[in-house]
């Protein structure tokens, strides 16, 4: 029988500025999310009376078309994904777990999610490490680790 060994073990840890995927053959993408972008999707303020139940609707559907794309484009980075663990202190890892639940290729995908504090991208990487140790072939996954 033939075992896949393209499969990838990940990690995608989320916080209000940055997504870090992690995964276990080194390769790390940083992506930057606009904390402005995502307070006020629109760069206006709703201080214009009648208006306001109008414009806090269409903020919060404007930031919710924001979440998704963002969601969608760290999917597209876990291609070829055994499993994966979701972690960080922002809410919006809930989101991406609900948008790979909802993503046909990734069925197949097992994967964890945990509230943590803010992590930086070493601290990032030697949770996801240290949350596949029983899963991985020994100490030397993260030798030679390229970092940005």
């Amino acid at each position: 029988m033939k075992v896949e060994s393209n499969f990838i073990d990940y990690g995608v840890y989320i916080d209000r500025k940055h997504a870090f995927i992690i995964s276990l053959n080194h390769v790390i993408h940083e992506q930057l999310m606009d904390a402005e972008t995502e307070e006020n999707p629109n760069g206006t303020d709703s201080t214009s009376g009648s208006h306001d139940v109008n414009q806090q609707t269409h903020i919060q559907n404007s930031r919710n078309e924001y979440l998704k794309k963002y969601c969608k484009s760290i999917i597209a980075k876990l291609e070829h994904a055994h499993s994966i663990l979701i972690f960080g202190p922002s809410m919006t890892k809930f989101e991406l777990q609900k948008e790979i639940r909802e993503h046909k290729q990734l069925k197949h995908l097992n994967e964890a999610l945990l509230v943590t504090d803010v992590m930086d991208k070493n601290a990032a990487i030697r949770f996801v490490a240290d949350h596949y140790t029983g899963v991985t072939t020994g100490p030397q996954v993260f030798t030679g680790m390229k970092t940005e």
